[in-house]
């Protein structure tokens, strides 16, 4: 996750390989550290196994956010990552 971008967070991860029983990424934000407990917002839903990337650019100049990335199958079984934190140039 960036820290050093204007205008915009950038997340990477690393796409899954088989995508036979793949659904979808869920890309979650969290305003302030998790352990604050505000509210988890989806911001965006990947449905290309390929994609490895993703620019949220309504995170706001300055304001730290933290991010994780659900992977969802077609049974429903979601696996996700830890939250990492990202922030934008002020």
């Amino acid at each position: 996750v960036s820290t050093d971008k204007n205008n915009h967070v950038e997340i990477k991860w690393s796409p899954i390989q088989e995508a036979t029983y793949f659904y979808q990424y869920e890309i979650y934000r969290i305003l302030g550290h998790p352990s604050l407990g505000n509210d988890t917002s989806l911001v965006a839903i990947m449905l290309n196994h390929e994609i490895d990337h993703f620019w949220d650019s309504t995170a706001g100049d300055g304001i730290s956010h933290y991010y994780s990335i659900t992977v969802v199958d077609v049974t429903g079984k979601r696996e996700s990552s830890d939250f990492i934190r990202g922030l934008t140039k002020p």
